[in-house]
């Protein structure tokens, strides 16, 4: 993006190490496992304040607020629904369908209402964010376009994950400022769309596979040379069967010559080995391509809804590039699987770095009166944030 006269590109900086973050990382999981998980909400308070106090914008950092006991709160209501509803389907099945009805009914006010709690315990500057989506967007939104999509099998999620985003942003604020958001629906199509040639790719190796397999194994199976077979259509009855006996008798030679050898077993074991080995090969190169595509709509779609949001004239401008986001998704695949999940913080902390390294604000000139004009606005509005019905339901 052009930086044009009057503006200034501000970059997010993340400063997180991994060292750091894994002392908070066993600590919050050897309390987790010894309070019976009553600490996670401890755990996820302690995270978070590490992850925003070390992301920085204009040299100043972010903050979250959020009391653990509220978290607590929402966690054992969820806990409390789930022990119910175990019991009672267990001893009357017919009420499974009645718990389902009612996940449904609740489900935008609890999508809303984490999306209140998380927006107002963050902060920048002194200046808290805001949500203030209404439950019946959120209802016509994962309800109707939910029931959409399920119904147009997963055609429509292009449009859903659009609605999503859109009502995520434009019911956002900083202070009293709303973020709008600029990208169509057809934006988040052609990123789907963009991303089926990668199916066809792994359809391409499946038919080029079937194609040369059977023909390796017709030219390296026993067969008459061309001239032997031209030959024999020329010969008598009597010739022909000499020439068979013939070859029997040499096959024969050949078989117990490599029986003796105990060649024959060495060739078979390689064969099966070769088998195998490009069996596996075939499934972890279509694993591969397969997460290539959930990385590149990731990733695609993160830059386009980052780009398209702004707040007033102010705009975020993202960078990610799908090679790196899948080289970092790889290598920390491994690297959990390697060192049994002892890497996760390492992996975690790398990949929030990439992603806040290639994100920044363009501003339209000093940001510093927008927040003290913001900051004003807020002292008027302070009870605003008193109100807020404080219980992360964990959306």
């Amino acid at each position: 993006m052009e930086i044009m006269q009057g503006e200034r590109k501000l970059s997010f900086e993340f400063n997180g190490n991994a060292s750091e973050y894994f002392k908070i990382w066993i600590v919050n999981i050897a309390l987790s496992i010894v309070t019976l998980g009553i600490y996670s909400a401890w755990a996820k308070v302690r995270t978070k304040r590490y992850f925003y106090g070390n992301t920085t914008l204009d040299g100043s950092s972010f903050e979250y607020h959020a009391d653990p006991l509220s978290i607590l709160k929402g966690r054992l209501i969820v806990l409390a629904v789930i022990i119910v509803y175990m019991f009672a389907t267990q001893f009357v099945p017919m009420l499974e369908a009645a718990f389902i009805l009612i996940y449904l009914v609740a489900l935008p006010w609890m999508i809303v209402k984490s999306m209140q709690f998380n927006a107002r315990n963050s902060s920048y500057r002194n200046i808290r964010f805001d949500f203030e989506g209404t439950l019946k967007e959120a209802a016509v939104l994962f309800i109707g376009v939910g029931m959409l999509t399920i119904v147009t099998l997963g055609l429509a999620t292009p449009y859903f994950i659009k609605r999503f985003k859109q009502f995520s942003i434009e019911n956002s604020y900083f202070g009293t400022t709303p973020f709008s958001f600029s990208a169509t629906t057809g934006d988040f199509y052609r990123i789907y769309l963009r991303a089926m040639i990668i199916p066809l790719v792994i359809a391409v190796i499946g038919i080029l596979a079937a194609i040369a397999i059977p023909a390796y194994q017709a030219v390296n199976s026993p067969q008459l040379p061309t001239q032997q077979v031209e030959q024999a259509q020329v010969m008598t009855p009597e010739q022909k069967q000499e020439e068979m006996q013939r070859q029997i008798d040499e096959i024969t030679a050949n078989a117990n010559m490599q029986s003796n050898a105990g060649s024959q077993g060495n060739v078979q074991a390689e064969l099966e080995a070769a088998a195998g080995m490009a069996a596996a090969a075939t499934f972890g190169i279509t694993m591969a391509l397969y997460l290539l595509i959930g990385i590149y709509i990731q990733t695609r779609t993160a830059n386009l809804v980052l780009c398209s949001t702004a707040l007033e004239e102010h705009e975020l401008v993202s960078t990610l590039r799908v090679r790196n986001m899948f080289y970092i998704y790889v290598t920390n695949i491994i690297a959990v699987i390697v060192s049994l999940g002892l890497l996760i913080p390492w992996c975690k902390i790398r990949l929030t770095r990439y992603r806040l390294n290639n994100l920044s604000l363009v501003a339209q000139g000093d940001i510093d009166g927008f927040i003290a004009n913001e900051r004003d606005n807020v002292k008027a509005t302070a009870g605003e944030f008193a109100d807020a019905f404080d219980l992360d339901m964990g959306f």
